[in-house]
């Protein structure tokens, strides 16, 4: 399978429309990169860093051109609001976009407690930390987006012993893992991406 990487570079204040927009017509969820440096913009309240990469990736099928064209009169029409530069287009295959992909995801702190890692670092966990180790490949759910960062924390405070949990849409599975390492009876991980499905 080839892709088809979109990506704009932007701030913070046009990000998440980018995101909503990569979302509905991209393949998973869009992909927040940020430069190693700024994760500190991950404590809570923070705002998204000055600089943020917004990604998706389309599938180089029969459907391209009919994706390509939505997501760039999207971008249109959000730059109509706000100042956007062009998108960037980039063809890859599956195994570079997940070496690509590697090399931007690191570890990232959400709440007080919870600690992703990717599989592939090493990391001791601290005393009472839910560390959830990912390689999520095409799976998109790496913990960065803010809806996850919310749940996570909002997780924290909420799934305790005993509960039953739904995780609908579930991505690389990051929440699934959470509330069953958080002590939950059960949990239901669902997701129509069969790659998705494949990688939680």
């Amino acid at each position: 399978m080839r892709w088809l990487e979109v990506s704009v570079t932007t701030d913070g204040e046009p990000a998440e429309a980018i995101v909503d927009l990569f979302n509905r017509y991209g393949r998973g969820q869009a992909v927040l990169e940020t430069p190693v440096d700024c994760f500190e913009y991950e404590l809570p309240s923070a705002p998204l860093p000055p600089t943020v990469i917004v990604k998706t990736y389309l599938p180089l099928d029969a459907s391209i051109e009919q994706s390509r064209r939505r997501l760039e009169e999207g971008l249109w029409h959000l730059g109509q609001i706000y100042p956007l530069p062009e998108p960037v287009f980039r063809e890859m295959a599956e195994e570079d976009w997940a070496e690509a992909w590697k090399r931007q995801y690191h570890r990232l702190r959400v709440g007080r407690r919870t600690v992703i890692v990717p599989a592939w670092e090493d990391y001791a966990a601290g005393a009472g930390e839910v560390v959830i180790r990912l390689e999520p490949g095409m799976a998109f759910g790496t913990g960065l987006h803010p809806t996850t960062r919310l749940c996570l924390e909002a997780m924290e405070r909420y799934v305790a012993a005993g509960a039953m949990v739904l995780d609908v849409g579930t991505g690389s599975g990051v929440l699934a893992i959470a509330a069953a390492k958080q002590g939950a009876q059960s949990v239901l991980a669902l997701d129509a991406d069969s790659a998705a499905v494949t990688v939680a």
